[in-house]
């Protein structure tokens, strides 16, 4: 028991959830109190959390003002860091509009960062994501940020926060459209990129130009980080919002930025994570061309002959021929080489007598003791069979006991990617992969294979360094290079690059003599020396 008045120990509760996550519920926030004082009763503690809400009424005035904001029912965030005795800052500065004058045409300082909203005018494509995008609106938003922000990103309903460097497909999804709960997993997801790629956004401005189902969804979470928010077109119409932006100086036509995206696929590429567009050097190209080329005249050679993922014949052709085998030898693929791997739902199912998801899911102690039996089928012979068990309860409950359900409506490359990152242990390097074997050696329908990626597997992370294609070892970073190299399909640089690897580029010193980039490769091998 404690003699703290309940809007102290409310606020408490509030900063110690917020130490672990961005909101929380009512709910929780009265357990937390509960749990710091067992006597407080919930009936209690409701009219105080009221009056310490903004833009609520009822519920007593608190002597510390309204630090908690509502993002929706029984939904909050935490505005300040410590209590006041008056109100914290408003979530937003929103626009002011005394005699035509409004937001950053008034006196107020220059955006650190500036945010703009994507919009549904697409080019058909993939492009840089500043040039996705070709509605009046986002040009007028984009020349703007340009001139008046020190930095800015695009928020995209399908990607969340994006550098406009970043090289993206079209896509349909609108933020408008979804439910209250993406749109707050949404806003979580953009707060966390914005603090990761810059740092912290403490005593920064940001200035937010998109609808109001965007800055919602991130105002509050970038003010409770300690930022700025301002909206200087918020309340504006559609028309409004033109006419405001065409008193400044005229953007270029689209179809100069069309022309534009063009040329600069060529020519540029991102240096992340400060999005400063650096030349490529001509043998960036020239290594891409060869990987291409290598990997393409390496499918060539085996056109007509089943994909080999282990030189067991038994265990290869129930890889081709059950997709549960397949998905759970991508989830055995981690930390044991590759064919021991795609030969182990073989030797699962010899152990079981079976590969039937609704077995296993009934009978998981089972599963367990067939992983650990001596020879064990994988080293993490603790994590690897509640993971096969959970990727079979997923297949029972949410495809019918039938894992070719996964991909049988021909999903585009993201999607697909998306579903499989569902399953316990499989993460981008995993999902990337099989998207890429499915589409490639397997012949299953996938659409816009623009949205592939390359694995951020260790092999293919030493022939991105030691060939300088990538700056850093960075998941983020060499990915981005992939898509703004081969936009066309990113994924495609994968294998290639796993071959190489695996059989010349090792760790330690590689093999250079035949390697298939030899003349063209810079040899950096100290770029790599830490993978």
């Amino acid at each position: 028991m404690t003699d703290q008045p309940a809007w102290q120990l409310i606020l408490t509760a509030a900063r110690q959830l917020t130490t672990h996550k961005l909101d929380f519920s009512r709910a929780e926030l009265i357990d937390e109190v509960q749990r710091l004082d067992p006597t407080r009763h919930p009936q209690s503690l409701g009219p105080v959390i009221q009056g310490m809400t903004r833009d609520t009424t009822g519920g007593p005035p608190s002597p510390c003002g309204t630090p908690l904001i509502r993002l929706e029912r029984g939904r909050y965030t935490l505005a300040d860091s410590g209590p006041s005795p008056s109100p914290g800052p408003q979530p937003v500065i929103p626009a002011q509009h005394p005699g035509g004058r409004s937001g950053a045409e008034s006196a107020e300082p220059r955006a650190d960062i500036a945010l703009i909203g994507c919009v549904k005018t697409k080019l058909d494509h993939p492009v840089p994501a500043h040039d996705l995008y070709v509605s009046p609106l986002f040009i007028r938003r984009r020349t703007y940020v340009e001139r008046h922000a020190r930095r800015y990103y695009i928020l995209s309903a399908e990607h969340g926060l994006v550098a406009p460097e970043t090289v993206i497909a079209p896509y349909d999804t609108a933020l408008a459209q979804q439910s209250k709960d993406y749109r707050r997993a949404w806003g979580q997801w953009v707060a966390a990129k914005l603090m990761r790629a810059e740092s912290q956004v403490r005593d920064r401005v940001v200035e937010i130009h998109a609808g109001d189902e965007y800055a919602q969804a991130i105002a509050p979470l970038l003010t409770q980080a300690g930022a700025t928010v301002r909206r200087p077109l918020a309340g504006l119409t559609f028309g409004e919002q033109l006419a405001w932006y065409g008193r400044q100086p005229h953007p270029p036509a689209p179809e100069q930025l069309v022309a534009l995206a063009k040329q600069s696929r060529e020519t540029i590429r991102p240096l992340a994570p400060t999005g400063i567009p650096v030349p490529v050097q001509p043998d960036a190209r020239a290594i891409v061309t060869a990987l291409l080329k290598y990997g393409r005249e390496h499918q060539a050679e085996r056109a007509g002959t089943p994909p080999r993922f282990t030189p067991h014949p038994e265990a290869n052709t129930l890889i081709l021929s059950d997709p549960f085998a397949f998905l759970l030898a991508v989830i055995f693929d981690q930390g044991i080489p590759a064919e021991r791997a795609w030969k182990a739902p073989y030797d699962l199912r010899q152990r079981l007598g079976h590969l039937d998801p609704a077995r296993m899911t009934a009978e998981p102690e089972q599963v367990r003791a067939a992983v650990a039996q001596p020879r064990a089928l994988h080293r993490f012979v603790n994590n690897m069979p509640g993971w096969l068990v959970a990727a079979a309860i997923i297949i029972v409950n949410e495809y019918g006991g039938d894992a070719s359900r996964i991909w049988a409506d021909e999903p585009r490359a993201t999607d697909l990617a998306t579903r499989l990152r569902r399953f316990p242990g499989i993460a981008q390097k995993k999902s990337a992969m099989a998207v890429e074997i499915l589409a490639r050696d397997l012949a299953v329908p996938i659409r816009e294979l623009s949205g592939t990626d390359i694995a951020y597997d260790v092999h293919v992370r030493r022939v991105f360094l030691r060939t300088r294609l990538a700056e850093r070892d960075d998941l983020d970073h060499m990915v981005e290079v992939a898509r703004w190299l081969h936009p066309e399909r990113p994924g495609e640089l994968d294998f290639p690059a796993w071959l190489i690897g695996r059989r010349w580029c090792g760790p330690g010193t590689p093999d250079c003599g035949t390697c298939p980039l030899r003349s063209i490769c810079p040899k950096d091998i100290a770029q790599a020396a830490a993978v």
